[in-house]
């Protein structure tokens, strides 16, 4: 029941210093926003200068534009710039707040946690001793909450990446409505009448902007290749290989070639939809079936040795251990395959 009132403590802890985040937020808000429109302008900057030689540019600044690539599909309101420095600030203040949180807490614990024999006395605390090296268990906490926001951001981002390929469709449909335009001109149309449910939408206007607004060959190029990456399939590829094409030629023949590239990817839909109709049960049981036995054999378990003496041995053991992150390792690599079954992108292959 102590360490109940600990964990109550912990979250307190963490209470306080959100509050002081969301206080001083406003005030870094505006900072950060002229940071990161800064860090973004001088990129660009650099780009057009060097030219050819950018590759050094991006070499040291790998972790920026990692998370740039990133954020730009996995994020409904991206700003370039600064979207990655409010993710940067966020995580860091996760980091900071969880270690000085665990770490205040375990100061108040008392010395250590002493095991007897799990089928007698159980879990016992002893008297209150200075602990050493405090900060390690506090900074490990830190570590895994901070990389929290990057894998949902990860997560994210794979869901979008699976979905814009079905949603390029809509855009691809709705672009053959508009060819009698100018290049830009057909993206901010295509835009305007995407729906917002469409994952597309924000990277499709950023596209239409870099085709009005480029001063050069390699700037246009390099935004293209952004959203094609984005998606990852040769339809987004086609596709924009169709619009730098009529960048240069006219848009004479935009209209026949999206009509062309729109049945292909109906017909490429279809296949999908059937061979998923097929194997249905297959993925679905890969989805749930391995949870459902975890939780049924980990509740007879405990009510056959107890919650104390199952958490003794599951988690105080190196066999119960090894064996604990064996089954989370298989659980994670099932549900993870089992997603990529039950909706593939729309691709050729």
């Amino acid at each position: 029941m102590e360490l109940v009132f600990y964990i109550i403590r912990l979250g307190l802890h963490l209470l306080v210093v959100l509050g002081l985040w969301l206080m001083t937020k406003p005030l870094i808000e505006t900072h950060l926003r002229h940071l990161g429109q800064k860090i973004d302008f001088r990129m660009k900057l650099r780009k057009s200068i060097v030219g050819q030689r950018v590759s050094r540019i991006q070499k040291k600044m790998w972790l920026y534009r990692h998370l740039d690539d990133l954020l730009y599909f996995a994020q409904r309101n991206y700003e370039p710039g600064i979207s990655v420095m409010r993710f940067a600030m966020r995580s860091g203040f996760l980091l900071l707040a969880v270690f000085l949180s665990s770490l205040l807490t375990l100061k108040e614990l008392p010395g250590q946690l002493s095991f007897e024999n799990p089928f007698l006395e159980g879990i016992s605390f002893s008297g209150r001793e200075n602990v050493e090296g405090a900060w390690r268990l506090p900074l490990f906490l830190a570590v895994i909450a901070a990389s929290i926001p990057y894998l949902r951001m990860r997560y994210v981002y794979a869901q979008r990446k699976v979905r814009g390929s079905y949603d390029l469709l809509d855009v691809i449909k709705i672009a053959a409505k508009f060819t009698h335009l100018s290049v830009d001109a057909v993206l901010s149309r295509t835009t305007d009448f995407l729906t917002e449910d469409n994952v597309l939408k924000a990277p499709l206007r950023l596209l239409g902007a870099a085709f009005a607004n480029y001063s050069n060959e390699m700037e246009l190029n390099e935004e293209a290749e952004r959203f094609t990456a984005a998606i990852g399939t040769t339809f987004a590829v086609e596709f924009v290989a169709d619009l730098l094409y009529c960048e240069k030629e006219g848009t004479r023949y935009l209209k026949s070639s999206l009509l062309t590239l729109n049945r292909s990817m109906e017909q490429q839909r279809e296949t999908i939809m059937t061979v998923k109709a097929g194997s249905r049960d297959a993925i679905s049981l890969g989805l749930y079936g391995n949870l459902v036995v975890l939780v049924s054999s980990v509740g007879t378990f405990m009510f056959m040795l107890k919650p104390d003496v199952y958490f003794k041995l599951q988690f105080e053991t190196p066999v119960g251990l090894a064996f604990f992150m064996v089954i989370i390792f298989g659980l994670f690599v099932s549900f993870i395959i089992s997603t990529i079954l039950a909706r593939p992108k729309l691709d050729y292959h």
